[in-house]
């Protein structure tokens, strides 16, 4: 378990950085906040993988598109 607190601040955060990269074409983007990141599938609006702060220090993410800073 990773330990993300998902507040409904963050939700908030999460759900409009995906109609903002929703409105850009985006399919899979990369959205960094919250002390987190979370890898999100647009069109079926769901979170694929979470990582917390310590996970992302020289970590490489493929299979993106897109990325929103929260």
């Amino acid at each position: 378990e990773r330990q993300i607190s998902v507040t409904p601040q963050l939700m908030e955060k999460l759900d409009g950085a995906a109609e903002k990269a929703r409105g850009k074409g985006v399919k899979e983007a990369l959205m960094l906040g919250g002390g987190a990141a979370f890898i999100v599938n647009i069109p079926n609006r769901t979170v694929v993988t979470t990582m917390s702060g310590g996970e992302l220090k020289q970590n490489v993410f493929t299979n993106i598109d897109g990325a929103v800073l929260l």
